[in-house]
């Protein structure tokens, strides 16, 4: 008879729980009194150490590979209550001399607060605690605080050791709130930086060049690891502390699609992917009177959908406010950002890998949203970096253009979409010039073509441009061209660059049918992210010349013309309309 339940059984009753929870209680209320005391400082990101040497790195990995299918979903706690306390300690800066606190710093950790269940190690059991798994944090801070020569203040060990972490290395340190604390100081100021990879647990301490201490940065001795027993798998449902299952129902891993503005291309990729287990959320499901906005998705039935709708709304409604006021790239920023913080509570704890939108990628990000999971990414327009350099190439065209301006992000959001894109799995999209960017990882979608067919002359006489008439859409371009070959041309879009934009040339006004008497499609643009008239145009059979940068490959009959290069536009348009007119040649 196997008589180890039965003694864990002894060892675990309301007595002894009781006799801890008095002890917890003690320890909490003396701390509590000497940090009234003296209180450990609370230390800032200042951004002055940022980008500064590196003085030691630790890693771990997050997930266990001996869990089991009963008790992985304590593992998934542990790292998403990892992703909350690594957003109170990232980026903080430590002057010299001043103490560094695990508490002061990531505070009570409560379900308030975002926490979840986790694992915990109790007396000789993982234990399904609220924040359970935050040593894990603690472990690699003092692991990296060894190797940059740090002096220890206060550590404690942990009383068990678990296969495969820093404790087979007498390099762990446990926290308790609020009264087993970690603290560490260094003569020079120092910055800590946590990152969580799909698969690991990254701690970075930068500042001022480490002074050698070898006996300090050589690994200890191994310790001899505990066999633990974790409550969902131990089999001792009799123990006092064994959780009822009945209580909360364990899911299986799953993935979370992260949808927003409905593309056709999309909707389609999506339908051959999702499955029963996965989880779809976005701000607005989209029916009856709600059905003209964005999200329009038509998802499998079994399909369980998550709605962050009072954050859609409210994105609407500040939208059509604020968008005659502010810059709309930037207004678009910020209520993405909102969107994006409401949209990440409803991700699940046991989500694996996510499916995201680009427009909400670098908020979840800069969030630690997608730490510890993969991911890939429905892309629909180039890297903030790469729209930043594509605008100022035409800016330097075009200096005098009042618009080529507008569309700036925030450093910090270039990098944060910097590096999720790096970190992504697969991108998905449509967009040619974007696919060939992640050509080694991208998933190619085709561009859905309009199932009804767009009337056209069968010869016309006019150009059309089918966009506004703004710097990066390359209406100079075609202007120019209007000018020099006498075009008439139809604009389609409102906007403008300036009110005398079109004054030295002949503008056609735009009909029911834009396409009607149309000769040539011109699109010279710099930026396109959804080229859904080129699509229209391309189903009317109509030729277009454009640039790589509209997302469409070419064929017989889409020609592409590098982007900026007006006199390659000039030829290529002066070809068309002598082969589709039967010219001998264009004035």
């Amino acid at each position: 008879m196997d008589i180890k339940p039965l003694l864990l059984a002894e060892k675990h009753n309301a007595i002894a729980e009781a006799k801890f929870w008095f002890k917890t209680f003690w320890f909490t209320q003396k701390r509590r009194l000497n940090n009234m005391i003296s209180p450990p400082p609370r230390h800032v990101n200042t951004g002055m150490l940022k980008g500064t040497e590196v003085l030691s790195v630790s890693e771990s990995d997050l997930w266990n590979r001996d869990d089991n299918a009963q008790n992985w979903v304590l593992t998934a706690g542990k790292i998403e209550n990892l992703r909350v306390a690594s957003r109170t300690i990232h980026g903080i800066e430590v002057p010299a001399g001043e103490v560094f606190s695990f508490w002061r710093h990531v505070g009570r950790p409560h379900k308030g607060a975002g926490y979840v269940v986790g694992r915990e190690i109790r007396e000789g059991c993982i234990v399904p605690t609220v924040a359970g798994g935050l040593c894990q944090l603690s472990n690699a801070l003092y692991d990296a605080a060894l190797k940059a020569n740090f002096t220890i203040v206060e550590r404690h060990r942990h009383t068990k050791v678990i296969k495969g972490s820093l404790a087979e290395l007498d390099r762990d340190a446990t926290v308790k709130w609020n009264y087993v604390d970690l603290r560490f100081k260094a003569h020079h100021a120092f910055r800590i930086e946590v990152e969580l990879t799909s698969d690991r647990l990254v701690v970075r301490i930068l500042g001022a060049p480490k002074q050698s201490n070898a006996e300090l940065g050589e690994i200890g001795t191994p310790m001899v690891t505990s066999i633990l027993n974790d409550c969902y798998s131990c089999g001792n449902t009799a123990c006092f502390k064994h959780p009822n299952r009945s209580a909360h129902e364990l899911e299986a891993a799953m993935t979370t699609y992260v949808l927003d503005g409905y593309w056709p291309e999309y909707d389609i990729y999506l339908k051959s992917v999702v499955s029963a287990p996965d989880r779809v959320v976005i701000p607005i499901k989209g029916t009856g009177l709600l059905r003209p906005f964005k999200n329009r998705w038509s998802l499998p039935v079994h399909t369980r959908v998550k709605t962050s709708a009072w954050a859609g709304l409210k994105r609407m409604l500040l939208f059509r406010l604020w968008r005659s006021r502010k810059n709309v790239f930037e207004l678009h920023l910020y209520l993405d950002a909102n969107l994006a913080m409401a949209i990440a509570k409803h991700i699940p704890v046991e989500c694996t890998h996510l499916v995201v939108v680009q427009h909400l990628l670098p908020f979840l990000w800069k969030e630690g949203v997608l730490g510890g999971r993969t991911f890939d990414v429905l892309m629909s327009r180039l890297p903030m970096e790469r729209l930043h350099e594509r605008l100022d190439f035409a800016k330097g065209l075009y200096p005098d253009s009042p618009t080529l301006t507008d569309f700036r992000a925030p450093q910090d959001l270039i990098e944060a979409e910097s590096k999720a894109l790096t970190q992504a799995r697969r991108i998905i999209t449509p967009h040619e010039e974007i696919a060939d960017l992640f050509a080694n990882k991208c998933i190619r979608l085709e561009w859905c073509l309009p199932t009804k067919k767009a009337t056209s002359a069968l010869v016309g006489s006019k150009i059309l441009f089918p966009a506004s008439a703004l710097g990066r859409k390359g209406a100079y371009e075609l202007r120019r061209l209007a000018e020099e070959l006498g075009l008439s041309v139809v604009v389609v879009g409102k906007a403008i660059e300036k009110s005398d934009f079109w004054e030295r040339v002949t503008v056609a006004p735009s009909g029911i049918d834009p396409f009607a008497d149309i000769a040539l499609v011109v699109y010279p643009t710099y930026i396109e992210h959804q080229p859904r008239l080129l699509l229209k145009a391309v189903a009317a059979g109509l030729p277009i010349i454009t640039t790589p940068a509209s997302g469409l490959a070419a064929n017989e009959q889409v020609s592409l013309v590098p982007i900026g290069d007006y006199e390659a536009l000039k030829m290529a348009v002066k070809e068309k309309l002598i082969r589709s007119n039967g010219l001998d040649r264009v004035d």
